[in-house]
């Protein structure tokens, strides 16, 4: 039997969820296995079930969620020895001259950081401001005051390119092949 692809997502507003359910639809509909699972402190690896990692995780306010540096220390000689990508989300990258690792800071700062070798991919994510509790709201306006991005407290705007998340699990598909 095929190992499974485990996919972890860290959201911190859901649009991660929504990108790593897409990834893995396109995954088991390519007749690969997958698991999908939640990133928190407390998540493990069985390396002995999987076969390949794919990692959907969110920048907030410049940074990534801690558990996704933790997972990649503990597991580090599993991910380094099996297909791996990480997906960053983030709202910079909706300009899509920020969505490469080389163009992206917060890409850059994550594979220095993490020691990364995997594949990673950068993602624009989506602008939810109802949503929001009020001082997530008040800082993500100030970021978007100081990057020219839109300030209206009742935008709902979703950066996300599907095509390109599609593109990104398909390429993963081949990786997985290989």
């Amino acid at each position: 039997m095929q190992k499974k692809v485990l996919v972890i997502h860290g959201s911190r507003f859901g649009q991660s969820t929504k990108i790593a359910r897409s990834m893995a639809e396109t995954l088991e509909a390519a007749g690969i296995p997958t698991e999908l699972t939640e990133l928190t402190r407390k998540t493990t690896i069985d390396p002995e079930r999987y076969g390949a990692l794919l990692l959907v995780t969110s920048v907030r306010y410049g940074y990534f969620d801690r558990n996704a540096y933790r997972l990649i220390e503990k597991y580090r000689a599993w991910i380094d020895s099996v297909p791996a990508m990480a997906v960053t989300i983030c709202l910079t990258a909706r300009s899509p001259e920020k969505r490469s690792p080389e163009t992206n800071s917060y890409a850059r700062k994550f594979i220095e950081k993490s020691g990364w070798k995997g594949d990673i991919e950068v993602v624009a994510g989506a602008l939810e401001y109802p949503r929001y509790k009020i001082w997530d709201r008040l800082a993500i306006q100030l970021i978007m005051k100081m990057t020219d991005g839109p300030n209206d407290p009742t935008a709902q705007i979703e950066y996300t390119d599907w095509d390109q998340v599609r593109a990104t699990a398909e390429r993963f598909v081949a990786a997985c092949r290989a």
